[in-house]
């Protein structure tokens, strides 16, 4: 499954994800400069999905649409939409950022970094899945960022205008490979920040 997702996407996500920028509403992302470790985490609290009033009510309707087509469908993509943040979209993320971040100055991103003194938080706040049947549509996410030292959660020393929107570069035929670009879409662009910024 690994090799299947960075074969996909390593053809779009390895140029620059132009026209997406993270802008900081405040602090400073430059306290990065140097640092060798970064830690990440991830939240999808109270996130919306496009068209519908909650994430609740988008699982509800889609689980209702499988169930009638074949019992035990709509259970499995109840299953399938929770378990791929953790098995597809956060990895992209960590592996693109990785990867964008030039040699020379290197961060190491990685969940529960435990050398890290800062600690990147990725909130989801929306998706749009798009879609891949026949014409095709890429996904969208909506996130805000904060970056916070891990020995004082609460001082925050950066985080991004909210919400910030990516889109990812192609639109796969899996619904999780969209929105997993749309998480390597805005891992390219986080990195290009930390170029300007964190040099």
């Amino acid at each position: 499954m690994r090799n299947s997702l960075s074969s996909i996407l390593i053809i779009f996500c390895m140029m620059p994800v132009l026209g997406q920028t993270i802008k900081t509403a405040s602090g400073d992302i430059s306290v990065l400069a140097g640092e060798k470790g970064l830690s990440v985490t991830f939240g999808y609290d109270n996130m919306n999905v496009q068209g519908y009033p909650s994430e609740a009510d988008f699982i509800k309707d889609k689980v209702r649409i499988r169930e009638e087509r074949k019992p035990g469908l709509g259970e499995k993509f109840k299953s399938s939409w929770f378990a791929d943040r953790e098995a597809v979209y956060e990895p992209l993320f960590i592996e693109y950022f990785n990867h964008a971040i030039p040699k020379k100055r290197k961060i190491a991103i990685s969940r529960n970094n435990p050398s890290a003194k800062y600690n990147l938080h990725i909130q989801t706040l929306w998706v749009y899945p798009g879609y891949n049947v026949g014409a095709s549509q890429p996904a969208k996410i909506e996130v805000a960022l904060q970056l916070y030292e891990i020995a004082n959660p609460e001082n925050i020393v950066w985080e991004s205008k909210s919400p910030t929107r990516m889109k990812a570069k192609a639109a796969p035929y899996k619904r999780e490979l969209r929105i997993g670009a749309a998480y390597a879409s805005l891992a390219i662009s986080m990195s290009w920040l930390l170029k300007k910024k964190a040099k």
